[in-house]
């Protein structure tokens, strides 16, 4: 006998789907953390972002953008970028996006967009260091180093450096650090910081480039007390983006099993901005300079990420490294 569907089924069924989808609208917002609710203005600012064609970098442009700011585009791949800048011109109605080109990977074209960036710029109000690699093989940059480190790091080490009499002259200004939650459990190690000596673990070297990211930003906030200048350090959460594409080479099978979870599960890249964006322009934050942020709350970084020695020591070290001699 036909088994009947009642009005009483039917009721059960609506909220068993009712429900799901309550719990499923709660988890994605749950995942989406933070928003950045400051109303900021930047007209009249200028803004450098690392990374800025795509991904997080490119959402952050566009809400510097959509502020009033000059905003500095500095990327690799122009092509891509100048695509974006043309989207993030026309999105935001503010023509007063331009692109530079900038290889993190090169110690050279680190020193050419700043020297370019100082004779030809006015100002520079907010210095985003977005750009990273994540998990790639171990390649090795014209300047001899792990690429992990050079790019995630001592790229933006030296561009920092390079770019702070700007910032100072332009104060009160900001520096923005995107590092992870996976620096929690990294380590330096200054005897071996490019896998020299021991077997190259992708994991590992992402885990020490993103401690030395927020090691970086703890130790600017202590050198640039006093002169206006401020530095944050964020996780921005676990986004679908390009930054991913490696993981899925070290394990393929991820990309079969996580492509359902990974949509449901992470961030956009707009959401995943949001933190960058909150550092960078809301009001009244140089008094948390030096200090870790995620989902647009400060939070509380791993040990290894407030060992002021160990920070000391790694500036030193990254200096050596890249040539800086400047004393701050």
């Amino acid at each position: 006998m036909r088994d009947q569907v009642t009005s009483s089924d039917l009721v059960n069924y609506g909220a068993v789907i009712a429900l799901a989808a309550i719990s499923f609208i709660l988890l994605r917002k749950w995942i989406a953390g933070g928003v950045c609710k400051s109303r900021a203005r930047l007209d009249g600012k200028t803004v450098v972002i690392t990374g800025a064609n795509t991904g997080i970098g490119m959402e952050t442009a566009k809400d510097m953008a959509r502020r009033g700011a000059r905003v500095v585009m500095a990327c690799r791949d122009l092509a891509r970028a100048e695509n974006a800048a043309e989207y993030i011109r026309r999105s935001s109605g503010n023509g007063n996006v331009v692109i530079r080109h900038l290889n993190l990977a090169s110690l050279y074209s680190v020193r050419e967009f700043a020297k370019e960036f100082v004779a030809t710029e006015e100002r520079l109000d907010i210095l985003i260091n977005n750009a990273g690699v994540m998990m790639c093989p171990k390649w090795i940059t014209e300047d001899g180093f792990e690429t992990q480190l050079a790019v995630n790091h001592l790229g933006h080490f030296l561009l920092t450096n390079l770019l702070l009499g700007m910032l100072k002259r332009s104060s009160p200004s900001r520096v923005v650090n995107v590092s992870s939650i996976a620096h929690v459990g990294g380590k330096i190690e200054f005897d071996d910081l490019f896998f020299d000596k021991r077997p190259y673990s992708p994991l590992l070297s992402y885990k020490q480039s993103k401690l030395a990211n927020v090691l970086f930003s703890r130790e600017l906030a202590r050198r640039m007390k006093g002169t206006g200048v401020s530095s944050y350090c964020l996780h921005p959460g676990v986004i679908r983006t390009e930054l991913n594409r490696h993981v899925l080479q070290w394990y393929p099978m991820l990309k079969t099993i996580l492509s359902l979870p990974c949509i449901l599960l992470m961030k956009t890249p707009w959401q995943g901005a949001q933190t960058s964006i909150y550092c960078a322009v809301t009001e009244g934050l140089e008094r948390k300079s030096g200090c870790y942020f995620s989902d647009c709350a400060e939070k509380d970084p791993a040990p290894e990420g407030k060992d002021d020695e160990v920070a000391r020591r790694l500036w030193e070290e990254s200096a050596r490294l890249v040539g800086l001699n400047i004393r701050h």
